[in-house]
Formats: structure tokens, sequence, C-alpha cells
């Protein structure tokens, strides 16, 4: 027969009448491996404990191992004290762990409840405000290069009614044409000649009529 991996009764402390008290032996083999599954101490001592042998010592001395202490009249008083005061402590212990496990239970679930609670927009608020910096962001570029385009269109159309836009291989000369390479056929001071957009036609006037001079000797 296998022997106990585990003791739970204190041999050595109690009086030596007590490896006399069969049922001791047969509480402790019944609840410690290999008899019983590898559990912790607190489910060993709840079961040597509830032990059917051993429940007499609950009430008083009698009816566990009456003739064990024959010799010694305090034996069975100290082995039933310590039984006593063991199995105290052990119900003590288990309360103890219940509590804290239904503790434990309970604030796990407690804390998913509150952690799946509110609403969408209060647990993606910050994603809002992003998307929403971002969309404005770009209108914002969007519309100041429109306007940027524009004013810089207009300064160029200006530039270019003032002659500021010819390129550098282009000039005018004192009677207001433009000379060099690629000039256009019209002078500068034509209307149109320097709008943006194809030129238009050069502007001509009309060569004046010569007055005939009236001599006095001349008859009509």
């Amino acid at each position: 027969m296998a022997q106990p991996v585990t003791t739970v009764v204190p041999f050595t402390s109690l009086p030596s009448c007590a490896v006399r008290c069969g049922p001791l032996y047969d509480a402790n083999g019944a609840c410690v491996p290999p008899a019983a599954p590898q559990a912790d101490e607190t489910t060993y001592d709840k079961c040597f404990c509830s032990y059917s042998k051993l429940a007499p010592f609950s009430q008083g001395t009698a009816g566990v191992c009456d003739t064990a202490c024959t010799d010694d009249a305090a034996g069975l008083g100290s082995i039933q004290g310590w039984f006593t005061s063991f199995c105290n402590k052990a119900a003590a212990a288990t309360t103890s762990s219940s509590s804290s496990s239904s503790s434990n239970t309970s604030g796990a679930s407690s804390g998913s409840d509150s952690g799946g609670g509110g609403d969408w927009l209060s647990t993606h608020w910050k994603w809002v405000i992003m998307i929403v910096i971002i969309v404005v962001g770009i209108a914002g570029i969007w519309v100041g290069a429109c306007i940027w385009r524009r004013k810089y269109l207009k300064k160029k159309d200006r530039m270019y009614e003032l002659g500021k836009g010819l390129p550098s291989n282009v000039a005018i000369n004192t009677q207001g044409n433009l000379v060099g390479p690629g000039a256009r056929d019209s002078t500068y001071s034509n209307p149109g000649a320097f709008m943006s957009g194809s030129g238009g036609v050069a502007y001509n006037e009309k060569p004046k009529k010569e007055r005939k001079k009236w001599t006095v000797t001349q008859r009509t």
C-alpha cells in the first residue's frame, strides 16, 4: 500500500498515544494523495475534518479511539483539543477562500460591464475630432490655393499689360514698336497689343487728306 504524500496530523507535537489512534491514520490516508486527487492544503484539511470516524471529536473525547491513551489520562483530551482547534481554523480558511473567490468573480463581472458601457461617440470621440481637423485642413488648403491662383493670374495679366511680361529677347523701341526675335507685328500703343492671349490685329490710322491750297489767281 502506498504511503500518503502529505501528513495532516502533527504526531510529533501530540501526545505519544496519538500514534495508536487508528482513525487519525485512516482520515489522513483517505484525504491526501495517492488516495485522494492532488489539491491544496485547504482541501486536504477540510476532508480530514469531515471524516466520519473523527466526527465524535467535535463533541468530546469519547467515540474515536478510547483505548489508545489508557496510560495517559490527559492524552485523549489533548488530541481532541487539537482536532477542534485545527478544524475551526480550516473552516475559517475555507470561508475566507470562498469569499475571496466570489469577490474576484463579481469584480471581474462588474469591470467587464462597466468597460462595455457608453455609446459609440463617447468611446471614439478622439477619432471624430481627428477626422474633423483633417477635413477642415484640406478644405482650408484648397480654398487658399484657389485664392492664391486667382491673385497670381490677375497679377500676371496686369504685368503683361504693362509690358513687364515680355520675353527677355523682345524690347520696345522709341516709336513704341516691338523689336527682337518673336516680336509681334504691333506697336506698344496699339489697343490690346499686350493683353493676355492671342494678339489682335494692328490698329492702322487713316491717312489725313491733303487740302488743296487755294490762290487768288486761280479761277474757279
